[in-house]
Formats: C-alpha cells, sequence, structure tokens
C-alpha cells in the first residue's frame, strides 16, 4: 500500500510539468524557470530544463528577441550573479550573449557600451562613444585649445608639436595650458594693453615677468560690455630664455547647456568661418546641424592643399569620425576636435585643433578660432 502511495505522488508532482510541456514556453518563462532551477534542482524536470537551455542558447547569438522589459537591478551585480541564468555563472552556453565580443568591432577610435543583461533581452542600442585626444570642454565653462613646441617661435614641425588646453583669465592676466603629455604651463602675472582694430576685433598685448621666467600673450579678442574677454585666438609664450616654450591658442567659453538646448530644439544650423592661427593662410569652414541627432561638417583651404571632414556634436564639443574625412587624409590617427563657444545674442565661434596626414603633403597640426559668419568677421591677424 506505501509503494503504491509513494508511486502516486510521484505522478502527482510530475503532472503539472508534463501539462505544462504541453504549451510551449515563452523565453521569458524559460529564463524564470532557469533561474529557479539553478537554487532549487527539482523545480523542474531535467527534459524541462534542457529544452530551455537549449531554446535561449539558440536565440543568444542574436542578443535574444524577448520582448518583456528588463528590470531596472542588474542581477549581475548581487550575490546570486554565479547563479543567474542571465550572467556568466554556470551557465557557459550563454556566456557570448552575456558577455558580447566587443573586441572583434573594428572601432579603433571608439567602443560600444551595452548593459549585458538588456543584450540578451534585446534592449541594447549600442552607442557610438567617441574618445577625443584632448580633454573635453564642459557646457558653459572656458574652452580652449593650444598647440605646443619647444622654443620662442610658436611654430615647428608637426612631429615636434603637441597639443593642450589653455586656459585664460577674463582679464587677460594669466593663462594655464595642460599639454596633453601631461604637467603644467602655468603664466607669471601680466600687464595687459588692449588697442582696437578695424575688423571686429581689439588687439590684446600682455606681457609679464618673474626673475628670468617670462609669458607673453598676442592676440586678437572680442570683449563684453564689461571689458572680459569673450574670444581670443593667436600667440602664447613661456619660460626662461634657456627653456622657453610658445605656440598658438584658441579660447572662449562654451556655450551653456541651456543654450545649447535652445539650439537642438530648434534644429537650428550654424555655419563658422576664419584663419587657422599656426598657418593664417589656411581658412576653416564649418557648419553645425542641432536637433536630435546634432552634427557637423567641415573644409580646411591652403593655396597648397584642402581637406574635408565631419563627426558628431556632444554637448559643446565636436569629434571627428575616421568615415567622414575626403579621400587625400591618408593613414590613422587624424582628427579634428573642437568646441562651439558663446551664446545667442553675443560673439559665438569654434575653438578647434586639427591633425591630419595629406597626401602629398605631410602631416599638418593647426588650432583655430572660427566665427559666426552671421555674428562676427571672418578677417584673420
Amino acid at each position: 500500500m506505501k509503494q503504491l502511495l509513494a508511486m502516486a505522488a510521484v505522478v502527482l508532482l510530475a503532472l503539472p510539468f508534463q501539462l505544462q510541456a504541453a504549451t510551449p514556453r515563452t523565453d521569458a518563462d524559460c529564463a524564470q524557470l532557469l533561474e529557479r532551477w539553478a537554487s532549487d534542482p527539482k523545480a523542474a524536470p531535467k527534459s524541462e530544463i534542457n529544452a530551455c537551455k537549449d531554446q535561449l542558447a539558440a536565440i543568444a547569438p542574436a542578443a535574444g528577441p524577448a520582448p518583456e522589459p528588463v528590470a531596472a537591478v542588474d542581477p549581475c551585480a548581487g550575490p546570486n550573479a554565479a547563479s543567474s541564468v542571465l550572467c556568466w555563472g554556470p551557465w557557459s552556453a550563454l556566456a557570448p550573449a552575456a558577455a558580447g565580443p566587443l573586441a572583434s568591432l573594428d572601432f579603433p577610435e571608439t567602443f560600444i557600451e551595452c548593459d549585458a543583461v538588456a543584450e540578451l533581452a534585446n534592449q541594447c542600442v549600442p552607442q557610438l562613444v567617441l574618445v577625443p585626444p584632448v580633454e573635453q570642454c564642459q557646457p558653459g565653462t572656458p574652452c580652449g585649445f593650444a598647440t605646443i613646441v619647444a622654443g620662442v617661435t610658436s611654430t615647428g614641425e608637426a612631429a615636434d608639436t603637441e597639443f593642450g588646453r589653455i586656459s585664460l583669465a577674463a582679464d587677460g592676466t594669466s593663462f594655464v595650458i595642460n599639454p596633453e603629455s601631461g604637467g603644467e604651463i602655468a603664466s607669471v602675472p601680466m600687464t595687459t594693453n588692449i588697442q582696437p582694430r578695424t575688423d571686429g576685433y581689439d588687439g590684446l598685448r600682455a606681457t609679464g615677468r618673474e626673475g628670468e621666467v617670462n609669458s607673453r600673450l598676442i592676440a586678437r579678442i572680442v570683449q563684453d560690455d564689461g571689458d572680459g574677454i569673450q574670444l581670443a585666438a593667436d600667440v602664447w609664450t613661456h619660460g626662461t630664455r634657456e627653456s622657453a616654450r610658445s605656440g598658438y591658442f584658441a579660447w572662449g567659453t562654451a556655450t551653456s547647456q541651456a543654450g545649447l538646448d535652445a539650439l537642438n530644439a530648434g534644429n537650428v544650423t550654424l555655419n563658422f568661418s576664419g584663419p587657422m592661427s599656426v598657418n593664417n593662410a589656411t581658412t576653416g569652414n564649418m557648419t553645425l546641424n542641432f536637433g536630435s541627432s546634432p552634427n557637423w561638417t567641415g573644409s580646411w583651404t591652403n593655396p597648397a592643399w584642402s581637406f574635408g571632414a565631419g563627426g558628431t556634436v556632444s554637448g559643446p564639443n565636436l569629434i571627428s569620425l575616421p568615415g567622414q574625412f575626403t579621400d587625400n587624409v591618408t593613414g590613422s590617427g587624424n582628427f579634428v576636435q573642437g568646441a562651439i563657444v558663446g551664446e545667442q545674442g553675443g560673439p559665438r565661434g569654434i575653438t578647434h585643433i586639427i591633425d591630419v596626414t595629406l597626401e602629398g603633403q605631410g602631416r599638418i597640426k593647426d588650432v583655430g578660432l572660427l566665427r559666426d559668419v552671421i555674428a562676427g568677421p571672418v578677417i584673420g591677424p
């Protein structure tokens, strides 16, 4: 009698799973079942478990088209991650889907960030994230770029020219440059002399000396009503006679977040033009298209050469995309980086740097301030 009761109990326990097996499970049901089975081996018959594992493994390479939303909490981050079907744990069959073969993506200057759980549930939208060579600018904060060479001439071979960020005091009495390679170049306090020009700029000469250390700026500037500098570009020098460094620069204040929001909401297109500073025979022209996916295109023209580029706008920052250079840009490592500076109703511009290798011309590095062609002049130094 006891044997008959035991056999009946086994049949009753197995019956629900047999009934369920008659109806195909959804991917979400399988995921839940495997989660339960990981902590309770008696949660379902082995055949049910194997069927669900095969079902989920079959969809894993396609990142899983399950329609259910993903939970806000990542199960792979908690103490039970090792037993989760959505994480590495014991589920080697699903590991490729959970990890994602990032190394196979050929974006030498980019990376894709994608949540593992979201990828399995088909909620992952890969985002192209570009890593610019120089520190990016934050909305509403001072933003400038500079070239750096040894000596006092401000110019040198492209291979010997370094880029960096520059901060300029609003009254022109000091500057700080942070090279790509690290360290800091901080001017001594300077006295300024500002004279009007006939092209919409004022001319700034700032000089200072402490012992054997000298600092100097020679720049075209745009001031506000309170004599604060809003835009500036051209020459800087700092150091002793034996260990001086110098270069060119372009500086302003990055457009505020409110200003960027207004440009994107209005789907505004802006055009900028102006000379580069290292070689002012080179004219840059850029068009920025704001909206849901802001982007830019540009061209740089010199009597001896020209090239074009394009890329993305992220906040106030502009960065080139490798596939949008003209065909005469050769090799790898080419880039254009910059930022939009200024606000609507005031002087607006683009501070930027270029580093390209042109077929038949060689490598070119430069820095420039471009002006809004509606709001300001495009005449250079």
